[in-house]
């Protein structure tokens, strides 16, 4: 298996450099913003937090047609270290009618089942966001080592396909792999999708949804099982749903709900949450209210509430 990693590095190189580039630029991008999070289980926490980010993103035509393009953002990094870290970054092959290929170089995939973690609308947040550190119900609970990721995206028709592979996600895992199938073609406005994630030997994970626009209203409904190999863990059943709403071209609302089922777990765990966002010229503002509830599927956990909000500045 390391012998493909290095033919594929190989190939992708070599393209890249007897290749040169006919026009290429790279930008920086940023802006000020600020964001509260309150949450019910912190309040003595500072809920104020200022961004601390800029994107670097580059690219330009290849002479044999093809296209290339790269990704970095800057960010500050946890204590104690504090200091500044390239944290994401990706870099992507354009193919024309052959797809797209890409590399991950730390969590920025957006291949395989990424394409399909979460179909659900919303115009702020997912309902599962902030109120904890673990997002369960989702494809990609059991893990997604997305350091040193390939990706290959392609669209034929009105199929578009998506996989992804990693030949050595860290730990005890054997090779990850991903795939995501979205149909458009049934009706207008309308895609099926579905997703299998096979995680190193330690979970084998699948889903299935639909989403469906009509004028300004989009509804989506996804259902996630997430199947671990050890008896021990508990395996989950999502249902995750929701509807987003334009009220015009600058403003935005959106609710939705999922719910968990814990294997053998007395209540499921419920995440629900409402949503806005609301854009002015340069200025942009969102805001919402989430909600856990039986968190892992027990009755004794507190609930926990989350206040959201947010404002950037562009210039």
């Amino acid at each position: 298996m390391n012998n493909l990693k290095k033919v594929g590095l190989t190939a992708l190189a070599t393209t890249l450099v007897t290749s040169a580039s006919v026009a290429g630029e790279m930008s920086i991008s940023g802006g000020a913003a600020l964001s509260y999070t309150g949450l019910s289980t912190a309040s003595d926490a500072n809920p104020w937090a200022m961004g601390d980010s800029i994107k670097f993103s580059g690219g330009g035509d290849l002479d044999n047609g093809m296209t290339v393009s790269v990704y970095y953002e800057l960010d500050g990094a946890a204590p104690p270290s504090g200091h500044k870290n390239f944290d994401d970054y990706n870099l992507k092959l354009g193919m024309g009618d052959m797809g797209t290929l890409s590399f991950s170089g730390d969590s920025s995939s957006g291949s395989g089942v990424d394409k399909l973690k979460d179909i659900v609308p919303n115009a702020n947040t997912p309902v599962y966001e902030t109120t904890d550190s673990t997002d369960s119900g989702l494809i990609d609970a059991s893990g997604n080592a997305q350091t040193g990721q390939w990706g290959y995206d392609i669209t034929v028709g009105d199929v578009a396909l998506s996989a992804s592979y990693n030949g050595a996600p860290g730990g005890s895992k054997t090779a990850e792999t991903g795939y995501a199938v979205i149909y458009s073609g049934l009706m207008d406005g309308l895609e099926l999708s579905a997703a299998y994630f096979d995680d190193g030997d330690e979970a084998e994970n699948d889903t299935m949804g639909v989403k469906y626009t009509m004028g300004s209203l989009t509804a989506a409904y996804q259902m996630t099982k997430v199947d671990y190999t050890a008896t021990g863990t508990k395996d989950q059943d999502a249902k995750h749903y929701g509807v987003s709403i334009a009220i015009n071209e600058n403003f935005s609302v959106s609710a939705g709900q999922q719910d968990i089922e814990f294997d053998g777990a007395a209540e499921d765990e419920k995440n629900s949450g409402v949503g806005a966002s609301y854009t002015m010229g340069s200025i942009s503002m969102s805001g919402g209210f989430n909600k856990l509830e039986n968190k892992g599927g027990s009755t004794a956990a507190k609930d926990v509430e989350a206040s959201i909000f947010a404002i950037s500045f562009a210039f």
